[in-house]
């Protein structure tokens, strides 16, 4: 996504040193941005059609055999509709496995128009806080397969409802196209998620840039436009 609106790719790293999970987490993520002078605006409704599914599961004080049953589950799915589904593993241990067991899955299907869509969750027992008196003392996770299952499912829905991106990533997008020079872009996504839409709201209201909202009929998709606030004053 940032890549469609001009941001280099030299300097940009999203580095996991380690997994946390709830409820006593342990994670540490370190992420690199190169400085950026300027977006450019961007014309981006071309979804494209599937060409490949990639992913990578982790696990973190459990077995390893849960990650391939979370690949075997998922790839289950996929096999019937496309043959390139690559799915990696990615297994913590000692002080990289955080203080919480836990593991998860992530998945990203990229469209021949360059299109990036993406699911993943991840399975942990509650936090300390969420936990009433009702609960079980000893909690059981979601096994594995069922998380590999869910989630293949959940990414065939994304797909399903069209746009350049998943629903999870509107809030990005319309935010990049509003830090946008003053010029147009025009993107394309799918059924408007609540973050999506409240971050429009945010949007119109901190940088009083608004959007043309016209959903698209023939696809399902809706079709936003608008001018970027770079060079206005927005105090």
């Amino acid at each position: 996504m940032l890549k469609q609106f001009g941001v280099p790719s030299e300097g940009l790293e999203l580095k996991i040193e380690s997994r946390g999970v709830p409820p006593n987490g342990g994670g540490e993520v370190l992420l690199s941005i190169p400085i950026v002078q300027s977006l450019t605006a961007v014309t981006w409704i071309d979804e494209g059609i599937v060409k490949r599914i990639r992913g990578v599961t982790f696990s973190a004080i459990v077995s390893t055999q849960f990650e391939n049953t979370m690949i075997h589950a998922a790839r289950g799915i996929f096999n019937h509709l496309l043959p390139d589904v690559h799915i990696f593993t990615d297994h913590k241990a000692g002080p990289q496995a955080g203080n919480s067991p836990g593991y998860g899955i992530s998945l990203v299907a990229e469209t021949t128009s360059g299109c990036f869509v993406s699911a993943d969750t991840a399975v942990s027992y509650a936090r300390e806080d969420d936990v009433t008196e009702i609960d079980d003392e000893e909690e059981e996770l979601l096994p594995p397969a069922d998380v590999g299952k869910q989630i293949a499912s959940v990414l065939l829905q994304e797909i399903e409802q069209g746009g350049v991106v998943d629903s999870r990533h509107q809030g990005l997008l319309f935010l990049l196209c509003a830090l946008c020079p003053e010029d147009v872009s025009k993107v394309r996504v799918g059924k408007l998620s609540r973050h999506g839409i409240e971050t429009l709201r945010h949007i119109r209201d901190f940088l009083r840039v608004k959007f043309d909202i016209k959903p698209d009929p023939s696809t399902g998709t809706v079709v936003l436009k608008c001018v970027g606030c770079l060079s206005r004053r927005t105090s």
